[in-house]
């Protein structure tokens, strides 16, 4: 299963040594969470602040499965 979407960041925190788990809320897609790899590195802290808005592409085998998203500024 895989979507493109832009949304709004609710939560993130780390997991590992260089993820983090983000929570993000769409319009088409409602509220979902997944990983991104080396989300808690310093590159990618100022884009992963809770509010910040993001373009999304989610991929996931099932839509019950937590997904790995990757994620770009608006």
């Amino acid at each position: 299963m895989d979507w493109r979407d832009e949304g709004i960041l609710l939560s993130m925190r780390p997991h590992g040594e260089t993820s983090a788990i983000v929570e993000v809320l769409t319009a088409r897609h409602g509220r979902h969470m997944g990983v991104v790899r080396g989300g808690a590195s310093r590159r990618m802290a100022a884009s992963l602040q809770p509010g910040t808005g993001l373009t999304l592409e989610w991929r996931a085998r099932l839509d019950d499965h937590i997904g790995s998203f990757t994620v770009e500024p608006v």
